[in-house]
């Protein structure tokens, strides 16, 4: 996702503006949070990944990627919550359905490898709102209104400065998947499914509370190169470790004054993005630090909630560092 090259720190990629925005967007995450509630925010992420997911071509065909996004973000909304922890063996088999196909689509070019991975997650996270929504179709609406939304938007800018056609490189889409079953990719896309659904089930049953954190980290390690997921998989833990302990110091320190704890939050959203390059395991220090010092600013137990992350991010390594060490000895024995 955010990995930069190697253990070692490179300052030179230091975002300052992005960190600023990055700050923007999260007080704007929360007074929407504050006065539309966890729907609010569900229309936010679609617009944000639909946002995200945008790619060269024209104004068509990038209107037409709104709308097949929108509709499959809106149909894994409402599989993903209606799943959710009551139908534990559907819900993982559903995250190893839409991982697999998101891993296939990496065959059709760079901005189909992003989409796929966006509803890979969103699919993750859709499960994990399950318990905080009223019914699915709930969920599921408001991922069509942040679609539509952002589509709009879209349409608005592409109508200001319209997209270039001939960036686009088409492919067939059923036949371009089907083509890489039998590749390295399709091996790797089955071995990627298996992992995050195998992962699902840990989340659910080790982790409750938190059930996505193991699924994310085995999305976010697990890679086709044996060297690359252990060197994720190292600094990813390297920098939940430090991020848990970075966050129970400042609430240590600093607990009892909300303020500083809000400030904090903020300062650590702010070094999540501005020092993202500079290495991986200092993004996850912060993004950890972050997600921890939210709890404690919504009343909830911090610590627990730091501890539940570090362990499930061990759990997610686990999963990714065995299937790539399985890979790897079965291409061998080949």
């Amino acid at each position: 996702m955010s990995e930069s090259s190697g253990y070692r720190l490179d300052w030179s990629q230091v975002n300052l503006r992005g960190g600023l925005r990055t700050v923007l967007v999260i007080v704007a995450v929360s007074v929407v949070l504050i006065l539309f509630g966890g729907l609010g925010i569900t229309v936010g992420i679609a617009a944000l990944f639909v946002v995200i997911g945008d790619g060269p071509g024209s104004l068509r065909s990038r209107l037409l990627y709104v709308a097949s996004f929108t509709v499959m973000g809106s149909a894994l909304a409402f599989a993903g919550a209606w799943a959710g922890t009551d139908h534990l063996v559907l819900g993982g088999f559903l995250v190893a359905v839409v991982v697999f196909l998101a891993t296939l689509a990496a065959a059709l070019g760079k901005s189909a490898a992003v989409r796929g991975l966006l509803l890979a997650v969103w699919v993750v996270l859709a499960l994990a709102l399950s318990g905080s929504v009223e019914t699915p179709a709930k969920l599921s609406l408001a991922f069509a209104i942040g679609g539509v939304l952002a589509g709009g938007a879209l349409w608005v800018y592409g109508m200001i400065r319209p997209g270039d056609p001939s960036e686009v490189d088409r492919q067939p889409l059923i036949a371009t998947l089907f083509a890489q079953l039998r590749t390295p990719l399709g091996e790797f896309a089955v071995i990627r499914g298996v992992a995050t659904g195998l992962a699902t089930y840990a989340g659910v049953l080790l982790f409750p509370d938190f059930p996505i954190w193991a699924v994310i980290a085995v999305l976010v390690i697990l890679r086709e190169e044996r060297a690359t997921t252990l060197q994720i998989g190292v600094l990813r833990m390297a920098g939940t470790l430090l991020g848990v302990v970075f966050a129970s110091a400042v609430l240590l320190v600093v607990g009892g004054n909300e303020v500083a704890v809000i400030f904090s939050f903020l300062a650590s959203g702010f070094g999540m993005i501005a020092l993202r390059k500079v290495n991986y395991a200092v993004f996850t220090l912060f993004l950890t630090a972050m997600l921890v010092l939210a709890l404690h600013v919504t009343g909830d137990d911090a610590i627990y909630g730091g501890v539940s992350r570090l362990l499930a991010t061990l759990v997610g390594a686990a999963i990714a560092f065995a299937a790539i060490l399985i890979t790897t000895r079965r291409r061998l024995d080949v």
